[in-house]
């Protein structure tokens, strides 16, 4: 098997250009490095990057941690966060939580000792402070958070406007004439989904005089409480005529309840789901969400990762959280007014 120095051999060239022309240090120049890399491709070698990271200190990989990965809100990023981290030259680590606060600190604990250079994190449902994410920043890798968070200085972070939502797709309900909206909360130690109540609170009460009621029952993505609580309001004589779901999944387990107790959906009742999933547009009938903007959460966490990996060099660090705006979907499931 090839090694440097038979490159050395090939091209005339000391070890040390060679080295540098693999770790694309700017001293080499770019005929330099392609003198380099042909001679490479020649002698069939490939550069030993674990050999490389010991050296460096740096291992070119960086860490994602979500609670789950079979949720597009989290995919979506992800796939957008490979495409921006992969151009750059750096591979990925992908981790769940399960939504344990126990299993994060293992995770972040086994990507410290791999070294990796950042780590990109959306916490569990337990995480409910962030001190062991200021402590791995001070350690020297480097954190952006993205999706949920947790107070924290000196960390980065990419988030989408909840409350903003949330408060658009209960304006949309009662624009289509619902007047007794219920909205099945998510859980409210992730901060996320208390924005999203406070959203549809705050729509609600900018417009309550022409309102019967407005309720929030929690709803866990079809929890037994939750159905047995949704079940009871739709058999009610005041039964709700419009649903915002915390969640595109959530939506969907109220679209089985309703149509199993014979209801129409919208003329009955209306509803919006969260999240923008691919589903949404194919389920029947389509269902009316808000786009949180996933892949533009991915690729700018991914590239504020990067920024913060060149600028730690430099000393010139600017913290701040990213807000993106979310955008209402309409679609058959809540449209009564054409």
């Amino acid at each position: 098997m090839a090694n440097m120095k038979d490159i050395a051999e090939k091209t005339g060239l000391s070890l040390a250009t060679i080295s540098r022309a693999f770790n694309n240090v700017d001293k080499v120049s770019p005929k330099t490095r392609n003198l380099v890399l042909k001679a490479a491709k020649e002698l069939n070698f490939r550069p030993n990057k674990m050999a490389s990271s010991l050296r460096s200190g740096k291992s070119q990989t960086i860490g994602i941690v979500v609670p789950v990965i079979d949720r597009q809100v989290f995919s979506a990023s992800i796939r957008r966060m490979e495409e921006v981290l992969r151009d750059a030259g750096y591979n990925i680590i992908i981790c769940q939580t399960h939504e344990s606060y126990v299993k994060e600190l293992d995770v972040l604990e086994n990507l410290q000792q791999l070294k990796v250079d950042g780590v990109i994190i959306s916490v569990s449902k337990e995480t409910q402070e962030g001190k062991h994410l200021q402590k791995l920043a001070d350690s020297g890798t480097s954190v952006v958070l993205f999706d949920r968070t947790v107070e924290l200085h000196d960390i980065n972070s990419v988030v989408i406007n909840n409350f903003q939502g949330a408060y658009l797709a209960t304006q949309h309900l009662m624009e289509q004439g619902c007047r007794h909206i219920i909205h099945l909360g998510g859980n409210e130690t992730v901060s996320i989904f208390k924005d999203r109540r406070r959203g549809f609170e705050t729509a609600l009460k900018e417009n309550g005089d022409n309102l019967l009621t407005g309720v929030t029952i929690p709803f866990d993505d079809g929890q037994p409480d939750g159905i047995e609580a949704l079940q009871d309001m739709l058999l009610a004589v005041d039964r709700p005529d419009g649903i915002l779901a915390h969640g595109d999944i959530s939506a969907l387990v109220a679209m089985g309840i309703i149509r199993k107790m014979k209801l129409r959906i919208p003329n009955d009742i209306a509803i919006v789901g969260f999240g923008e999933s691919t589903f949404c547009p194919y389920v029947e009938p389509s269902l009316s969400s808000i786009n949180q903007c996933n892949e533009d959460v991915g690729k700018l966490a991914a590239e504020i990762m990067l920024k913060e990996l060149q600028e730690k060099q430099k000393e010139n660090l600017v913290f701040t959280q990213q807000v993106l705006q979310p955008k209402l979907m309409p679609r058959a499931s809540s449209l009564r007014k054409t």
